[in-house]
């Protein structure tokens, strides 16, 4: 099908994951098409994604590197001067406007149900299956990202990849950008970042204290930032003002990072503690070290998707890599991710043998990033199946 343009619709909440996704991909269909394609993004709000884009402002109707950002309000209210798309992306299940799918159901051609990234086997059935609107000119598909071939991948953007090249080449150079006032050689020390929920990290304290190595914590976040403000109450720290030192450990807390920034920082560290879903991807494309903080839901729904992902994972490392350290991440994962809510009381997580096996981790990581990154990028098979619709 040839489009000219594309409409993508993102209802943020009260995280930055779902903008997130949807700038990534906005950018990198914009990158593909150049100025052959029209682009908008539909939001119900800003607030996130000026925290994630330094050039946002608080404007209804703005323009950024090409791709026009409108707010929902500011589409319904002017909905007589708009003319749809002729493909359109539902991002994660949001409220398309009545409004607009009226005129859409007459003038639009493709209704993509972009759904969240999971890595349970029965999403490669319900991918790019139709989802009847009992319409003639609009039909609208399913689209389920996921971590298989037969899924819909991951969203693999050539920026992120080509800010990986530029940060291994130059690791020193962003290593000092972000932490300058460390006034020491980085090359002896485990760098990592941690960027979770609320959870007591005592026992990665304690682990880390074995080790025959300074450690640089980068604490991001808040919610990561509060909990080990919590720990500090139980324990001997030195205060530096950003920064505390626990015996050989230093532990940064850092300011709000962009997009762009947060990519070069978790290229440049050795391993990285991520939440979420955006994160969690970009981890798994540096082919570095990582842990996964699953979002919360209730009944443990939250533990199905680690399941799934853990079933995934082992599927394509144990032909090349030691069955008992994959085995030993996976309960890693498992137990750091088992809770029925977000508190600061001690989980069942131990971290030694994360640290014992990093040499096995960082090369497990690795083979499966290539393997992600080749074979299941999102961008192209969106792409790909648009232009054959």
């Amino acid at each position: 099908m040839d489009f000219k343009t594309l409409d993508i619709f993102c209802e943020v909440i009260d995280n930055y994951g779902d903008i997130g996704v949807v700038y990534r991909i906005a950018k990198e269909f914009k990158k593909s098409f150049n100025d052959s394609l029209e682009i908008r993004v539909i939001l119900n709000r800003l607030d996130e994604f000026i925290a994630i884009n330094k050039n946002c402002e608080k404007k209804e109707i703005q323009n950024i590197n090409g791709i026009t950002y409108i707010t929902k309000d500011f589409l319904i209210k002017n909905i007589c001067t708009f003319e749809t798309s002729d493909v359109i992306i539902e991002a994660f299940g949001c409220n398309i406007p009545n409004e607009y799918m009226e005129i859409a159901k007459e003038k639009s051609k493709l209704l993509i149900n972009l759904e969240y990234l999971s890595a349970e086997d029965w999403i490669e059935d319900f991918h790019l299956q139709e989802s009847p609107l009992g319409l003639k000119g609009l039909k609208k598909y399913f689209y389920m990202p996921g971590f298989t071939k037969k899924s819909g991948g991951l969203i693999v953007d050539s920026l992120f990849l080509k800010t990986k090249e530029t940060v291994l080449q130059n690791k020193g150079k962003y290593l000092k950008k972000y932490l300058e006032n460390f006034e020491i050689d980085f090359s002896d020390k485990l760098i990592g970042t941690v960027f979770s929920y609320e959870k007591n990290f005592t026992p990665l304290l304690e682990s880390l204290k074995k080790l025959d190595k300074e450690v640089i914590l980068l604490i991001m976040g808040e919610k990561s930032q509060q909990s080990f403000v919590e720990i500090f109450k139980n324990i001997s720290v030195e205060n530096f003002g950003k920064t505390y030192k626990y015996g050989k450990i230093y532990m940064k807390f850092m300011d709000f990072l962009n997009q762009e920034e947060y990519e070069e920082i978790i290229n440049a560290v050795d391993f990285n503690f991520v939440r979420g879903e955006d994160s969690f991807v970009r981890a798994l494309l540096t082919g570095k070290p990582f842990i996964w903080h699953a979002y919360l839901q209730d009944e443990l729904v939250h533990m199905d998707k680690v399941e799934g992902f853990i079933e995934r994972q082992t599927e394509y490392l144990r032909e090349n890599h030691d069955i008992k350290v994959i085995e030993k991440q996976n309960k890693l994962l498992r137990d750091y991710n088992f809770r029925k809510e977000n508190t600061l009381e001690i989980g069942l997580e131990e971290y030694d043998e994360f640290f014992k096996n990093f040499k096995e981790l960082q090369s497990m990581y690795f083979d499966y990033s290539e393997f992600l990154i080749s074979e299941c990028n999102l961008i192209n098979k969106i792409k790909k199946f648009i232009v054959k619709y």
